[in-house]
């Protein structure tokens, strides 16, 4: 029984080494032109796979960014799924530092996603993820803090955070997601001060 056992787990490593090649040099790629103007053709070139191992995965390149995506989405779940109200309420930095982790893990393709070339349904579809959280957990905090416009809030929260990832990336990541977090924080609880003023 092992004997196939192991045989479907050279068989998965293979197969999750070949779509970490495709989804860095899609990335690559991306950081020049438009997904729409990437040719299969480039990307197997660039990742060194044949092509038709790339069609054994996916229809065309939108399928490989599609299915990208959904698999940082689903990390990003998991990872705010962690956290529940009380853990928020007492130290909201935790979210953001396993966010930041994350995005971090997967700078290469996150840094391409928001950026100048990226994909704005990913984006809206990060934003929708986010706020089905803020709305269970953050909207009983943010009512704690005296803050009755919650759609408002969450849009300068999640906004600030994008902005202070892209220029996170652009200036080389100097800072570790835990002092991104500080940071994040800091920015935060300034911003709910001044609303109690």
């Amino acid at each position: 029984m092992t004997v196939p056992k192991k045989s479907s787990d050279s068989m998965d490593r293979r197969i999750r080494k070949t779509q970490s090649a495709l989804k860095s040099a899609l990335a690559q790629l991306m950081e020049k032109k438009r997904v729409k103007d990437i040719s299969v053709r480039e990307l197997t070139d660039l990742a060194d796979v044949n092509r038709g191992t790339f069609y054994l995965h996916y229809k065309d390149v939108f399928d490989l960014l599609e299915q990208s995506e959904n698999d940082l989405l689903a990390e990003l779940h998991e990872t705010i799924s962690e956290f529940d109200e009380n853990t928020v309420s007492n130290d909201p930095t935790r979210i953001f530092e396993g966010v930041y982790n994350l995005c971090k893990e997967n700078s290469g393709f996150v840094r391409i996603l928001i950026g100048e070339n990226g994909d704005i349904k990913f984006l809206n579809r990060l934003k929708e993820l986010v706020r089905e959280k803020c709305l269970t957990d953050w909207s009983i905090i943010v009512r704690k803090q005296g803050i009755n416009q919650f759609d408002s809030y969450y849009a300068f929260v999640v906004g600030g955070c994008i902005s202070l990832l892209q220029y996170w990336f652009s200036s080389g990541m100097n800072e570790t997601p835990h002092e991104l977090a500080t940071i994040t924080g800091e920015l935060l609880s300034g911003g709910l001060s001044m609303k109690s003023h």
